[in-house]
């Protein structure tokens, strides 16, 4: 299945089983162990986005960060 088929499926209503087989159809260099780790919510918005980032370049070519994902993060060293 190409990933132009994953937009018009509902990622929030795949399981997570199958969020993770996606993400490792788009990106075979993760790993089901690594994206075991991380919540159904978060799994579903990394496929969103990579399915985004397939798209073409262009004025069509369009990803919202969701508001919950800070946009800039930073941290400070306690040396």
């Amino acid at each position: 299945m190409n990933a132009q088929h994953l937009l018009f499926e509902p990622l929030e209503s795949m399981t997570r089983e199958r969020l993770i087989e996606r993400i490792l159809e788009i990106n075979p260099s993760a790993t089901a162990a690594f994206l075991g780790e991380f919540e159904h919510g978060a799994l579903a918005r990394y496929l969103g986005h990579l399915i985004s980032a397939e798209a073409p370049r262009g004025r069509e070519a369009r990803w919202v960060r969701p508001t919950e994902t800070p946009a800039i993060v930073g941290r400070v060293s306690r040396i």
